[in-house]
C-alpha cells in the first residue's frame, strides 16, 4: 500500500492534471489555456484530426516523436497574443519534434513556439529538429522556431518530397549536423519560403540557413538571413539544386569555412538570385556568392557589398562556371584575389554592372581572371584596389572582351572610356549616375541594350532616366529594404533634375503607400521650387523611420513634381519590406529626416504616443559602420542611450538629454571602432535596457 501511495504522490508531482497525460493516439480538441503532458510516443492516425487551440502548452516528458500520419490532419494555431508551445520538460534530451507523413494539405502550425526539438538516430530519425516533412504540405507561419537540433539534416525543418508553405517565422539558433541549419530541402521538395527571419542556425557541413539539395527549387523570397553559418560550404544558402528562386532576401553577416559565406551554388546549380541585399558574409572563397564546378546562375540587381573571403572572390567567385552577371552594385569587398570577381576556368557575361570600391590584398580589386574568358559590358569598375596590376588582372590563358566599359586607368576594346563616373552618394552606397556623368549614353549603340527610357544604354548598374525633360528621382541606398517586426530605417537620396533649356518652377510631394491602409500623406510638400536650367536640386541621406506597429508588408514610397493638385510632371518611387508587427496593429508613421531644406508638413497629424518604455533591435544587424536603434518613450524624461564592449567599457554616448514623449530613432556610427560584439543601454528614469548588436567590418 504504501509503494502504491508513493507512485500515485509522484505522478501526481509530475503530471498535477492527470486528465491531461497523453499517449498513443490523439484526436479531438485540445483546449488552452492548459499543459498537455506526452508521456510517450503520441500521433494523429490516419483520417483523424487534432485540433490545439490557443493557449495550450505541450510539454514532452520524454525524447518522443509527434506523429501526423497519412491522410491526417493537425491543426495547431495560436493568435498574436495566445500562442501554442511545443517544448520538452528535460531540455537536454529534447523531443523528437512534430513528423508529416504524408498528411492532409490542410494541416497548419501558426504562431507557435516549437523549441528543443532532437532530431536523433539514423535515417529519417536523424531528420527534421523540430518539424520533419515527408511528402507534405503543410502551412507553417508565424512560429518561433529556435534551439532545435537533427544529428543529420534540417534542424529546423526538413522537408523530403514536400512543399510546405514557410512564412513570417523567426527560424533561429538551430543546428544540423551535416545540411540545412534552419531549413533542408531534399527529393524534389519546393516550399514557399517567405518574410522569415532566419538567422544564427548553423550546419556542420552545407547551408547554415537554408540547403537546397536534389532537384529543389524552392522559392526564397522577402526573408532576413542573417548570422548563419556552415562548416564547410554556402553560410546563408547552399544550392545544390538545378533552379530555386532567391530574390528580395537581405544574406547578411553569415560564414562558411570554404565557400560562398552568403549563397553557395554547387555542381550544375544555376539559381535564379535577384534584387537581394547580399552584404557583410565571409568564407575562404566567394564572400558573398561562390558559383562552383559548372555552375551558372543568373545573378542580377543585387547589391553585394562588405564581403570577404580569405583567400579569393570577395564579392563573388567563379570556378568552372559561367554566370549571368548583370546589373549589380558590387562594392566595398575583400580578399587576397579578385575583389570584386575572381574568375578560375569561367566564362561569365557580366553587363551593367557597378564594380567599385573593392580591395584585393595582392592582385585584382575589381576582377581576377586564371584561364578564364569573361565578357564584360557597360560595366563600370573604378576605385577598385591591389598593390599589384590594374583593375582587371589577367593570369594564365585568358582573354577577356571588354567592351563599352568605364574603367579605371583605361582599357583596349571597343567604347572604352577612362572617367570619373560621377556616383551621387558612394559613400553611401548609392551608386546611381549624376546628370553630368560622363557614363549616360556610352553603352554599347546597339538599340537591343537601351535603355528602359528609350535612350542609348547608360554604362554601370543604374541608368540616369532622362524623360520627361524634368524629373525627379528617388534613389535607395540599398537595391532590397526588408525590415523586421521591431521596425527601423530607410535611406535613400532624392534629385529634382531640369534637362531643358529653360528654368522650371514645381511643387514637390511624397506618399507612402502603406499595406492595408493605401495611400498615406502627403508626408512632405514645398512649393515654387526653381531648377535652373541643365540643374538640378536634391538632397543626400535622407530618412524614414518606420515603427514595430506599422503594418506588415510591401511599402511604396512615391516622389511627385508639378502642380501640387494639379498635373503631375514625374513621379519616382522604390519600394520595401516590412515582415511583422509585434507592436500592435495601428499605425504611426513618422518622419525621420529632411527631405529638402527647410520643408514641412502640408497637415498636422495626430501621434499616437506609445503606452510604454520600449527599447528596439537594432538595423540592420549585423552591421557595417552604421546602424540604426530605435526605442519609444512614453512620458517626456532624460533619456541616457549607450554602448558598450564585451569588457563593459562604454564606446559611445548617443543620447544624454531630456526628450519628449514618442518614438525615437538614433544611428551610430561605429567606423571608428572594431568588429565585434556590442551592447547598447538604454536608461529613462528607472527604467532600463539592454540589447545586444554585431559590428562586421
Amino acid at each position: 500500500m504504501r509503494i502504491l501511495i508513493a507512485s500515485v504522490l509522484l505522478a501526481l508531482l509530475l503530471f498535477p492534471l492527470t486528465a491531461n497525460a497523453v499517449e498513443g493516439d490523439v484526436w479531438g480538441t485540445w483546449s488552452g489555456p492548459d499543459t498537455v503532458y506526452v508521456t510517450g510516443e503520441i500521433r494523429v492516425p490516419p483520417g483523424s484530426t487534432l485540433v490545439i487551440e490557443p493557449g495550450v502548452m505541450v510539454n514532452f516528458q520524454g525524447h518522443y516523436k509527434f506523429r501526423v500520419e497519412s491522410s491526417a490532419t493537425l491543426i495547431a494555431v495560436g493568435t498574436p497574443d495566445d500562442s501554442i508551445a511545443f517544448t520538452a520538460a528535460d531540455t537536454t534530451a529534447g523531443w523528437h519534434g512534430i513528423r508529416f507523413s504524408s498528411a492532409n494539405d490542410s494541416s497548419e502550425i501558426s504562431y507557435c513556439r516549437i523549441e528543443h526539438g532532437k532530431a536523433t538516430g539514423s535515417g529519417d530519425d536523424a531528420n527534421g529538429g523540430a518539424i520533419f516533412c515527408l511528402t507534405s504540405r503543410p502551412t507553417i507561419s508565424n512560429n518561433t522556431i529556435t534551439r532545435n537540433s537533427a544529428g543529420s539534416d534540417g534542424g529546423g525543418i526538413y522537408c523530403d518530397g514536400s512543399r510546405p508553405t514557410i512564412s513570417n517565422n523567426i527560424i533561429s539558433a538551430n543546428s544540423a549536423g551535416t545540411h540545412g541549419g534552419g531549413i533542408y530541402c531534399f527529393y524534389y521538395s519546393s516550399p514557399t519560403i517567405s518574410n522569415n527571419i532566419i538567422s544564427a542556425d548553423s550546419a556542420g557541413s552545407c547551408g547554415g540557413g537554408i540547403c537546397c539539395d536534389y532537384n529543389c527549387n524552392p522559392a526564397i523570397s522577402n526573408n532576413i538571413i542573417s548570422a548563419n553559418s556552415a562548416g564547410m560550404h554556402g553560410g546563408g544558402i547552399m544550392c545544390y539544386s538545378p533552379s530555386p528562386t532567391i530574390s528580395n532576401n537581405t544574406i547578411s553577416g553569415n560564414s562558411a569555412g570554404r565557400h560562398g559565406g552568403g549563397i553557395c551554388c554547387f555542381f550544375y546549380s544555376s539559381p535564379t538570385i535577384s534584387n537581394n541585399t547580399i552584404s557583410g558574409n565571409s568564407a575562404n572563397r566567394g564572400g558573398g556568392i561562390c558559383c562552383d564546378y559548372s555552375c551558372n546562375p543568373a545573378i542580377s540587381n543585387n547589391t553585394i557589398s562588405g564581403n570577404s573571403a580569405n583567400f579569393w572572390g570577395g564579392g563573388i567567385y567563379c570556378d568552372g562556371s559561367s554566370p549571368t552577371i548583370s546589373n549589380n552594385t558590387i562594392s566595398g569587398n575583400s580578399t587576397q584575389r579578385g575583389g570584386g570577381i575572381y574568375c578560375d576556368f569561367s566564362s561569365p557575361t557580366m553587363s551593367n554592372n557597378t564594380i567599385s570600391g573593392n580591395s584585393a590584398n595582392n592582385k585584382g580589386g575589381g576582377i581576377y581572371c586564371y584561364y578564364s574568358d569573361p565578357d564584360v559590358m557597360n560595366t563600370i569598375l573604378w576605385l577598385d584596389s591591389a598593390p599589384n596590376g590594374p583593375e582587371i588582372y589577367l593570369t594564365g590563358s585568358s582573354s577577356p572582351e571588354v567592351t563599352y566599359s568605364d574603367v579605371q586607368g583605361g582599357w583596349s576594346g571597343e567604347g572604352n572610356i577612362d572617367c570619373d563616373p560621377e556616383f551621387v552618394n558612394p559613400d553611401s552606397g548609392n551608386f546611381h549616375l549624376q546628370m553630368t556623368s560622363c557614363c549616360i549614353d556610352s553603352g554599347d549603340a546597339d538599340p537591343q541594350y537601351n535603355d528602359p527610357d528609350g535612350t542609348r544604354a547608360d554604362i554601370g548598374a543604374f541608368y540616369f532616366r532622362q524623360v520627361p525633360p524634368n524629373n525627379i528621382q528617388l534613389m535607395p541606398h540599398s537595391n532590397c529594404i526588408i525590415l523586421p517586426p521591431e521596425g527601423g530605417s530607410i535611406s535613400y537620396d532624392a534629385g529634382i533634375y531640369n534637362l531643358g533649356d529653360t528654368a522650371i518652377v514645381v511643387d514637390v510631394w511624397a506618399y507612402a503607400f502603406v499595406p492595408g491602409y493605401g495611400q498615406y500623406g502627403p508626408l512632405h510638400y514645398h512649393d515654387n521650387l526653381r531648377v535652373r536650367p541643365g540643374r538640378s536640386i536634391g538632397k543626400n541621406n535622407l530618412g524614414k523611420s518606420v515603427p514595430a506597429m506599422a503594418p506588415a508588408g510591401e511599402y511604396s514610397y512615391v516622389a511627385y513634381i508639378g502642380d501640387f493638385g494639379g498635373e503631375v510632371i514625374d513621379s519616382s518611387y522604390f519600394t520595401f519590406m516590412k515582415l511583422g508587427t509585434p507592436g500592435g496593429k495601428d499605425l504611426v508613421w513618422l518622419a525621420g529626416g529632411g527631405w529638402f531644406e527647410g520643408e514641412e508638413f502640408l497637415f498636422e497629424r495626430e501621434t499616437v504616443l506609445p503606452t510604454d518604455y520600449a527599447l528596439r533591435q537594432n538595423y540592420p544587424n549585423p552591421f557595417n559602420a552604421k546602424t540604426t536603434i530605435n526605442y519609444q518613450l512614453p512620458v517626456g524624461n532624460d533619456v541616457k542611450l549607450e554602448v558598450y564592449n564585451l569588457l563593459g567599457q562604454k564606446v559611445a554616448a548617443l543620447v544624454n538629454e531630456e526628450q519628449e514623449a514618442g518614438y525615437r530613432s538614433v544611428i551610430w556610427d561605429a567606423s571608428q571602432v572594431t568588429s565585434g560584439l556590442y551592447f547598447y543601454k538604454l536608461a529613462v528614469g528607472d527604467y532600463t535596457e539592454t540589447q545586444m548588436m554585431m559590428l562586421v567590418k
